[in-house]
């Protein structure tokens, strides 16, 4: 565990989701006695939910950057198979490990897998009420300047109700598919240094409507993987990335987003988030 190097100026796009996180994280901070003031309350739990490879992660991390807190990431559906079954034990070993790190970032990736609909799943029945009961400490105590916790989903219809009210994560935050600007703002951050031969990005935004974040940096991978296969096949050669390697790149890379997962993203929002 440790202080990321991620900051919000590596996340394109996502501006609204970037005010919200200051608002709730790092102006508690930076500004106490502001809050103090109005007694707002600050802390607690924040979940980040929205499809597949939207920069939740990324979002954590940077967090935890401006925060200069340790970083514990926990993907909680390793941690059932490797622990067997001790879910409650673990789940308070790490709360107990940021106590001891005094200012840290908890950050549980795909938290449905530690804290689903008990009455759904059975084998909730413990881990649920320990997941509850540290988070309760958290955002009630001394505590609540010191450890944040960040759940991240990608399912958060599955999530136990008690998550979702108020003392546990308080601030429920969409991280949505990026938009036309940040898709080509990935692009230009991936891109930055590597000579080209004036590539317009402009003319890929409208054929990556759909793409995730993860998608956008992939198929700039891709694109720079046909380049070097290029050189590699005419040493000779100029060191470019041209067009040419971004459309065979395109030709492998599609958006990895499932429609059945983007329709029931929207359903869960119009029934529970908005309200």
């Amino acid at each position: 565990s440790e202080v990321p190097k991620t900051t919000f100026d590596d996340i394109a796009g996502l501006e609204d989701v970037k005010e919200a996180v200051m608002y709730k994280v790092i102006y508690p901070r930076k500004h106490p006695e502001l809050y103090d003031t109005f007694k707002k309350r600050s802390g607690g739990g924040i979940l980040l939910y929205g499809l597949p490879g939207t920069g939740k992660t990324l979002i954590a991390e940077a967090i935890a950057h401006e925060t200069n807190a340790t970083f514990f990431p926990i993907k909680c559906s390793d941690l059932g198979s490797k622990w067997f079954g001790e879910t409650e034990q673990n789940i308070r070993d790490i709360f107990e490990a940021a106590r001891e790190a005094k200012n840290a970032v908890i950050f549980f990736d795909e938290i449905e897998a530690y804290a689903s609909n008990r009455r759904e799943n059975s084998a909730m029945e413990r881990s649920v009420p320990e997941f509850l009961t540290q988070m309760q400490g958290i955002g009630a105590s001394e505590e609540r300047d010191r450890i944040l916790v960040i759940g991240a989903t990608n399912k958060p219809w599955r999530l136990d109700g008690a998550f979702l009210r108020p003392g546990r994560f308080d601030e429920k935050i969409y991280v949505p598919l990026p938009c036309d600007e940040a898709r080509k703002q990935i692009m230009e951050l991936r891109l930055k240094g590597v000579p080209n031969t004036g590539i317009d990005l402009d003319s890929f935004v409208n054929r990556t409507i759909g793409y995730n974040g993860a998608d956008m940096d992939y198929l700039c991978e891709k694109a720079k993987e046909f380049a070097i296969k290029r050189v590699l096949g005419n040493l000779e050669s100029e060191r470019m990335l041209y067009t040419e390697d971004f459309e065979k790149a395109f030709e492998t890379i599609k958006s990895s987003v499932l429609e059945a997962d983007r329709l029931e993203m929207e359903k869960w929002e119009r029934e529970y988030a908005i309200q």
